[in-house]
């Protein structure tokens, strides 16, 4: 039993009942509905004459002392204001729901009137059929009958959905949303999902990484990458290379050759490559020369590798070809 004090105004008191009443009574959705009303007005009445304080939206102050979510008190105080007496004595029969009554409000009058008359001779008139009215009223000529696939209501996706009472198929957003599939994730699915989120990572910081090192290992402006040319040899001519003897060769410049690049040199014998293979820098290079055929060029070489040559322990620790600095391929 609620006791009223001495020094309680008749409406902190009020107050104190609805709100006991929200927490305390099982009520229909028309009686939601009133309550909402009365303390809306009960709030307003101890602030002009109490001086009672409200912090922040009503609305929310509303639905804390009633145990109701704030959706559910603005759709209540929309009914309030703008059902029809018609839409209203449905809702308290209970032949109509808030969702239903709530959608039909957003109507004018007149086809309010229509509807309540239809569910009050018995017809199944959906919210979601109201709402589909409501939404062609508000396109116009423009107005498209939805489609399945383009219906976007959080509703339909929520794990509370069976038992709300206010689902509609137009919900944007819902403070007591729960998105089911996101809730009924087993924790195996939950542990993929975390890992395949860290490979994600991982291949997005190694591609930058990636990235990062090729765009440091570009030529700078103005200068000209070295090449690698690979051109055949005469076995003739292969242990001169070699040996040191023969440090020099004569080529047709059809290569673009320049000071830097890079020589393969293939042995061929016969028409045939041997196996045989010598790398050698160009160190040097002659061109536009007294004597020299046009469009060809002498390039002095250093050779760094090749095939088949001998180590610097064969030699006894001598000079030759090992002094070179060249290796064995």
């Amino acid at each position: 039993m609620l006791y009223r004090y001495m020094d309680m105004s008749e409406a902190m008191y009020e107050l104190r009942l609805l709100a006991g009443n929200g927490y305390t009574q099982p009520l229909t959705a028309y009686e939601k509905t009133r309550l909402v009303e009365r303390t809306k007005a009960a709030l307003m009445r101890a602030k002009e004459e109490d001086g009672l304080e409200i912090q922040g939206k009503m609305r929310d102050l509303i639905a804390a002392m009633l145990n109701e979510s704030s959706t559910n008190v603005a759709r209540m105080e929309s009914i309030n204001n703008n059902a029809t007496p018609e839409v209203k004595e449905q809702l308290k029969s209970g032949n109509m729901g808030i969702t239903a009554a709530y959608e039909a409000a957003k109507l004018p009058p007149e086809e309010q009137k229509a509807i309540a008359d239809k569910v009050a001779a018995g017809e199944d008139i959906r919210a979601k059929e109201i709402a589909a009215k409501v939404a062609e009223k508000k396109a116009g000529d423009n107005y498209e009958t939805p489609h399945p696939e383009s219906i976007t209501s959080l509703c339909y996706s929520c794990q509370r959905y069976k038992d709300c009472n206010v689902k509609t198929g137009t919900c944007e957003k819902c403070d007591q949303y729960i998105n089911k599939a996101e809730a009924e994730k087993t924790e195996e699915q939950r542990y993929n999902e975390e890992q395949d989120r860290i490979d994600k990572q991982t291949r997005k910081k190694l591609q930058e990484r990636a990235d990062k090192e090729k765009m440091e290992n570009l030529p700078s402006a103005g200068k000209a990458v070295d090449k690698v040319h690979e051109i055949k040899i005469a076995a003739s001519y292969y242990d001169d290379v070699t040996s040191g003897r023969k440090r020099f060769e004569l080529r047709k410049n059809d290569r673009g050759y320049k000071v830097g690049d890079t020589l393969k040199m293939l042995e061929f014998e016969d028409g045939k490559h041997t196996g045989r293979i010598i790398d050698a820098d160009i160190i040097y290079m002659l061109e536009d020369y007294a004597g020299l055929e046009e469009g060809y060029c002498i390039l002095g070489i250093d050779v760094k590798a090749f095939s088949g040559m001998v180590s610097e322990t064969d030699t006894g620790g001598g000079g030759g070809r090992a002094d070179r600095g060249a290796k064995e391929l």
